[in-house]
């Protein structure tokens, strides 16, 4: 029907419809260019495969008292057959990406025999005569309210997990008896508002050439999901999957977080032609793994890997790691419902040494909140964990479960170089405690005969500026400093970068940041205490050769991202960085820091200076 045979016929209705249906279609045409987080480096474009999530609407009737424990029943019937779903799920995720990485699911298996949950609902059900389905749904939703209340990014990305097992539990509740599964047919990016664990667990990763989401962090499943993988992922994207129709075409950019919705053909040509130059600098890149990090003038920088698991070693071994510059051992605590004992932390410790074959590991000391483990430990949450009983001064309360960690550790010592490093340090007194209880399980071990080395180096992150102050003091504490700039730059600009509203305050080259990384080299080099960066900082060309500048001498990272780093360290020398830091020092603005850096890295390493704009466009 034409557009004159409606306005003939009168019908408005039909008409403005169709008008909304064209301007739809018009849209969707266009070249939408929108920006979200990076959560997985790489450049693909593809075409777009949508996945949405099975909306379930939750009756909201009232069971009769003399039917409330058989509702009950019904209900804890649906936690043990969603139990069995899950273990099926985390077993085909084994077989696929191995048990470490399967351990995700471990933290759905605490949300369904988290008491909290079980009793609430059950107490809505027999107070107020709530269906199952009903009460399920308010209990949870509460939960993750107060989640998105908490400015923890951790804690933001694990509502997911919750409402992944709410929903799952809820299909049981209401007879659908299972969720159908979307899995395109072929090599597609992923596109969805957002990706539950177990749905992304489920896709087929033959068809997946990447990861596009409206929400998630860089500490959510599908961005761990995505790294394991080796694809890239932008999560954060807002507002985007509505924009975004199966077949349409997406550029997907996790260097810098950005996707293009139906590139324009200039646009797609200067993509292409990017992912060519990449996919040859990458191959260049490999070349370096069997070659030093050493500046033009014969400064060298040791560059280490940053993981969670050990299966992650072997990646760090080839792409030219020189040790471990940080084992975080949250995620070990964090997948189990109660507190893995010192043979399990053991177990895992000397596993890491070993695969290391003699290269230097550095074990960070559990660096998390009562409020994440509160299941086990029977704490409230926090109003702000993020500010609060964490790192440090929770082991430091907590001395039984920082006294079998340590012992995990000093056993493992035993088996190859083991460096150790205590998070969220503030002040010197808690660097004195600490060694303290060092001291007390050495004697303990030593007395029960246990081999370990009594020399392992014990050093601090540098995270809060009252470290950075007080660094010169907490220098003749330790054996070395380990800046953590993820946390540095958060905490001294007050700003969270996984909020995307502020997330452009997040910068690597302020004033503020770099003159507090000066006087943090400058205290650990006059106190002979080696001084690392340990964080996303190092990987960016344009922050690297300012930290080579300062005179930083270990630079640690994810292992895919070393050989960048390593390119450009061995652009640069070290004279031409220390005067880059010296002019920019004088300078009072991020942008006009970032234009010095820029025009310095253009002239010294053309490629490099490509990627760094990227990333500043993306930021």
């Amino acid at each position: 029907m034409k557009t004159e045979d409606l306005k003939s016929n009168g019908d408005e209705d039909v008409l403005a419809k169709t008008n909304r249906d064209q301007n739809n279609s018009e849209s969707r045409k266009r070249e939408i260019i929108r920006y979200g987080i990076s959560a997985a480096p790489g450049i693909v474009i593809g075409t777009a495969f949508v996945v949405d999530s099975q909306v379930l609407r939750v009756p909201r009737t009232r069971v009769s008292q003399d039917r409330a424990e058989a509702e009950i029943v019904r209900f804890q019937e649906a936690l043990d057959i969603t139990r069995g779903e899950l273990l099926q799920i985390k077993s085909d995720l084994a077989d696929q990406l191995g048990d470490d990485h399967a351990k995700i699911f471990d933290a759905h298996m605490l949300i369904l025999d988290d008491v909290m949950v079980k009793e609430s609902t059950e107490s809505l059900i027999r107070a107020e005569s709530y269906n199952a389905a009903w009460a399920l749904d308010i209990v949870i939703s509460k939960i993750v309210t107060s989640l998105g209340n908490i400015g923890d990014e951790y804690l933001k990305d694990r509502s997911a997990d919750i409402l992944d097992v709410k929903q799952r539990v809820l299909r049981k509740l209401l007879g659908i008896e299972s969720e159908h599964r979307q899995n395109p047919t072929e090599p597609s990016i992923i596109v969805a508002h957002e990706l539950s664990p177990s749905e992304t667990a489920q896709l087929d990763r033959r068809y997946v050439l990447g990861y596009a989401t409206d929400l998630g962090g860089r500490t959510s499943h599908t961005a761990i999901m995505a790294r394991s993988q080796g694809v890239p992922a932008v999560v954060g994207l807002e507002d985007t999957r509505p924009l975004i129709e199966t077949g349409d075409t997406v550029v997907l950019d996790g260097n810098c977080g950005t996707i293009v919705i139906n590139p324009l053909d200039g646009t797609r040509e200067t993509y292409e032609k990017e992912i060519e130059h990449w996919r040859q600098f990458e191959e260049q890149l490999l070349t370096l793994t069997g070659y030093p990090a050493e500046t033009l003038d014969h400064r060298k920088i040791e560059l280490m890997a940053n993981i969670d698991l050990p299966e992650e070693v072997a990646s760090a071994l080839d792409y030219g790691a020189e040790g471990v510059g940080l084992f975080r051992t949250e995620y070990f605590f964090i997948a189990q419902d109660q507190l893995p004992t010192e043979e399990e932390q053991y177990r895992v410790y000397r596993t890491l040494v070993e695969k290391m074959k003699g290269k230097p590991v550095t074990i960070r000391v559990l660096d998390i909140g009562g409020d994440k483990i509160a299941g086990y430990l029977h704490n409230s949450p926090e109003l702000n964990p993020f500010m609060g009983w964490r790192g440090i001064r929770f082991l430091l309360t907590r001395k039984d479960i920082f006294k079998t960690q340590l012992r995990a550790i000093y056993r493992a010592s035993a088996h190859g170089p083991v460096r150790m490093m205590f998070p969220l340090i503030v002040g010197v007194d808690e660097v004195v405690q600490a060694k303290k209880i060092c001291e007390e399980i050495k004697h303990e071990l030593t007395l029960a005969r246990y081999k370990i080395d009594p020399d392992v180096e014990i050093g601090i992150m540098i995270e809060t500026p009252s470290a950075v102050v007080l660094a010169n003091a907490l220098a003749k504490e330790v054996d070395f400093f380990s800046i953590g700039t993820n946390d540095l730059i958060q905490y001294t600009m007050a700003v969270d970068r996984g909020n995307t509203k502020i997330s452009h305050l997040y910068q690597h080259l302020h004033p503020s940041i770099i003159r507090f990384l000066k006087m943090t080299a400058d205290s650990a080099r006059k106190n002979g205490v080696p001084a690392a960066i340990c964080g996303e900082m190092c990987v960016d060309p344009m922050s690297a050769v300012v930290l080579v500048g300062l005179g930083l001498e270990e630079f640690s990272c994810s292992p895919n991202l070393i050989p960048e780093v390593k390119k450009t360290i061995r652009s640069v020398t070290f004279d031409e960085c220390k005067t880059l830091v010296k002019k920019i020092l004088k300078l009072s603005t991020t942008d006009k820091i970032e234009k010095r850096v820029w025009t310095f890295l253009k002239e010294r390493c053309p490629d490099l200076s490509m990627f760094a704009e990227g990333k500043q466009h993306g930021k």
